[in-house]
């Protein structure tokens, strides 16, 4: 908790919670562009639509969100080589630990900040029936997780790589692949994609008898994706690993 509250104080001016509200923003911005006249088909299925398109939005937006998040966490401590000075008070693991968890405590409340702004959006344009609240939280549990994966990956490549416009680079072309991944009818290439792909693999609403004559369609709620979901908790663990050897053979 010490390093947690170091790492806190450390960032205090890094403007971490900007970068989290610029997302945030740009994603409302669009749903409000989107739905400024709504349609009665979609006041029907707006809940659904909601949540259909704000995965494609995070895939596109949140691996450069990201990387600009990890890099803003990580750059600190090449700044004058303080990845040294700090070896000689704490672990290299303690650091690695408390950057993971100033980022989820970031990224957590953006996750239930997203779930509640697509309510409140809802009810604001009047979409017809109730919200599913099973859906609503299980959409913030698997934005976090996702969001989480890649801020973890990319705040491991931050802190090994000194150039931060290396790993910010990955992150531009992260989104190119989460973004590529959404149009892909199968499941494997995703999960085997590394996190940027687990945006589209959660989602667990689809459209389908798409009319592009009377521009008339239907979402469907499959089954939640549990497994996917269990797929990246793997790939949680894999990164953590990776981490952890990159940080420890990082010659300081």
């Amino acid at each position: 908790m010490t390093a947690l509250r170091m790492e806190f104080w450390k960032s205090r001016r890094r403007g971490l919670w900007l970068v989290c509200a610029a997302l945030l923003a740009v994603e409302l911005l669009w749903i409000f562009w989107a739905f400024h006249n709504p349609s009665e088909q979609e006041r029907q299925k707006g809940w659904l639509y909601l949540l259909y398109n704000m995965p494609l939005l995070n895939g596109i937006l949140f691996p450069v969100i990201g990387a600009t998040l990890a890099s803003r966490t990580a750059d600190i401590e090449h700044k004058g080589n303080t990845l040294k000075l700090l070896e000689t008070i704490q672990p290299k693991a303690q650091l690695f630990h408390a950057k993971l968890l100033l980022g989820a405590c970031h990224l957590l409340p953006l996750a239930a900040l997203q779930a509640a702004a697509l309510l409140g959006i809802g009810f604001y344009y009047g979409f017809y029936g109730q919200p599913d609240p099973t859906n609503y939280w299980q959409y913030a549990l698997f934005t976090f997780t996702a969001c989480f994966a890649v801020y973890a990956l990319h705040l491991a490549l931050s802190l090994t790589i000194k150039n931060q416009f290396v790993p910010l680079c990955i992150g531009l072309g992260g989104s190119f692949i989460a973004l590529l991944l959404m149009f892909l009818p199968y499941e494997l290439p995703r999960l085997l994609c590394g996190p940027y792909g687990f945006f589209g693999a959660l989602s667990f609403i689809y459209m389908s008898d798409w009319d592009p004559k009377t521009r008339i369609y239907h979402f469907l709620r499959i089954p939640t994706p549990w497994g996917s979901f269990a797929a990246l908790l793997v790939w949680i663990a894999a990164i953590y690993v990776f981490g952890r050897i990159a940080l420890d053979r990082k010659e300081l």
